[in-house]
Formats: C-alpha cells, structure tokens, sequence
C-alpha cells in the first residue's frame, strides 16, 4: 500500500510543490490527489507499481512515485486516477493548469474519452461512474464545457482544491461515513454542475451543497459522537459510575465539542449524553434518586460485540 500524503498539502500547494523540481510538481499534484480521495474514502492508495487487482475497493494513481528521490512519474495514459468504491466508481482527474484558458483544451478535453473507455471497458453504468476533476482553480471555459456535458448526461464534479479538502477533513472526522454517503454528497455536486447559472454562483453553490452535507452527517453520527465523547469524559474521571452532571461539565471544557454541539444547532446536551451512552451501549443507568448515573462498559466487552456484529454481517453477505 503507497503512503498517503497529508490532506494539508492542498490547503497550502506552494509549500507543497516547493519541495518538488518543477517538473516533477504536476505528478507530485497528481498524486496529493489521489491520496485525499484514499484518505476521504478510508480506502487503501496503489500506484501503477504496487496495483493489486484482488483488492477490490481502492483507490489506484496511474503514476509511479520514487519518494526517497522525490521523483514522481505521472500517469502515461488513461485517468490520473481511479476510486474504486463499494458499489460506484470515479475517474481522478487533476491539473495544476489554472485559471487560464487553455486548461479546458489541453488538461480536459481528454477526460471525456477517459469517462468514455471506462465504461466500455468495465461494462459498467453511467450512474455507477463519476469524473472527478480537480484543480486550483477553474477557468470559465472549462466550467462552460462541462456543464455542458454534465447535462448531455455525464456524471461530472467539479472540485477546486479547497473544496476537496473539506470533504476530507469532513469525511476523516465521521467515524460512522459509509461511501454510500460520500456518494450522496456526489450526486449533489453533479446536480449543482447540472443547475448551475455561472461559474461564480457554482462555487457559492458547491460550498453550500458541502455544508448541508456535513450537517447532515454529524446529524447521522449523533449518538455515536455524543456517546463516545461522554465515555472518554468517564474514562477521564477514573471511576466506573459517573453522574450526567459531571460528564456535561466535562464535555463543555472540549473546544472541539463546541464546535460540534455549535454545527448541530444546539439542544438538550443532557438527552444527547443519555442517548449516546445508553443506544450505544457505552454504558447502563445507574438509577439513582437525584440525577442520571453512568456505569461504562470496558472497552473489551465493547469491542467483542462489536466484533460478533461484523461476523454477524459478513455471515449474511456470504
């Protein structure tokens, strides 16, 4: 499995490509990318010298990388990139070209027959199949060609490195993320491409789509989140059986909680800790005469059931 590059590096690309010759900066690029889509996908990165085919989901750079000589070789033909996610597939394509007007000609055009072969060539459906393009920036001449190929049916996002790396740092703090949401937030991306006005309301609109999606999966993860976040509140405090009180106080010292319960929108921090803990079955009511009391599981007794509802599922799907 190649090692993956830091999700950072996109938030600051000329610190990143300052490390690299000049020609090797686009393959350094070509590979960041691919390694944020294997970070946001929780999937395992291969180039075209470590690809193995009996990994079924993956995420495969056509390039080849010497990381001790920092020597990157882009991908000679097809895709830069594929993502093989569970049951959907994306074309990577990325290009340090920025907001000129030759990006469209000579970084895009070809992607389209990319987009093209792969389904033949995988027999695989269109609505199974994105393209994913990404780049600093776009000019307007690339967002006027694929819009309009976007709505003569081609499954197309468009991603400036920002927003990239959003969806990853979203997607590497959601434990519960299936790729099935991940998909739900792509084919709200190629329906902003699709309905899009011009090019700066399609940015405006790919922030917004971005967002509604990230409030909608910390809305999903609720228990789990609140549940794991009380449970090391009570693993802070050294006891078995701690009071709701003090788990609250304890919660409200984590900035990164207020964060959360600030995204979430507020509400009733005691249900949520109630609810967390017991739906998750992190820990059991004590009852008691004054507050909720919490006695928490051992963290080997949650990981064996845990383990017994994979081999539950796996048993199913066999």
């Amino acid at each position: 499995m190649t090692k993956l590059a830091a999700v950072s590096n996109l938030r600051n690309l000329p610190g990143y490509l300052g490390r690299y010759e000049r020609k090797q900066q686009p393959g350094a690029f070509e590979f960041l990318v691919s390694s944020v889509f294997a970070r946001s996908f929780h999937l395992p990165l291969q180039n075209a010298d470590t690809e193995d085919a009996t990994v079924e989901h993956r995420v495969i750079w056509h390039g080849r990388v010497d990381s001790q000589r920092r020597i990157f070789s882009p991908a000679s033909h097809g895709p830069d990139g594929v993502c093989l996610a569970c049951g959907y597939s994306m074309l990577i394509e990325g290009t340090l070209r920025g907001n000129v007007s030759s990006q469209w000609r000579k970084e895009f055009v070809e992607c389209l027959s990319h987009y093209d072969e792969f389904l033949q060539r995988r027999n695989v459906e269109r609505n199974d199949a994105y393209l994913a393009l990404v780049a600093p920036q776009f000019h307007q001449s690339t967002y006027t060609g694929f819009k309009q190929k976007a709505l003569e049916g081609y499954n197309v996002v468009m991603l400036e490195c920002e927003s990239l790396a959003k969806i990853c740092i979203i997607s590497d703090g959601i434990r519960t993320l299936r790729q099935l949401d991940l998909r739900h937030l792509i084919k709200g991306l190629v329906r902003e491409l699709r309905q899009s006005g011009s090019l700066a309301s399609f940015r405006g609109d790919v922030g917004r789509c971005i967002a509604e999606w990230e409030v909608e999966m910390l809305k999903q993860e609720r228990t789990v989140y609140f549940g794991l976040k009380s449970y090391e509140v009570m693993k802070r405090a050294g006891t078995d059986i701690v009071g709701v009180s003090d788990i609250m106080l304890g919660l409200n010292k984590d900035r990164q909680f207020e964060r959360y319960l600030r995204k979430l929108g507020g509400g009733d921090l005691a249900e949520y800790v109630r609810e967390g803990l017991v739906r998750e079955r992190l820990a059991r009511i004590v009852e008691a005469p004054s507050e909720d009391l919490f006695c928490k599981v051992e963290g080997a007794d949650f990981r064996g059931r845990g383990l017994r509802l994979i081999r539950a599922v796996e048993e199913i799907d066999r």
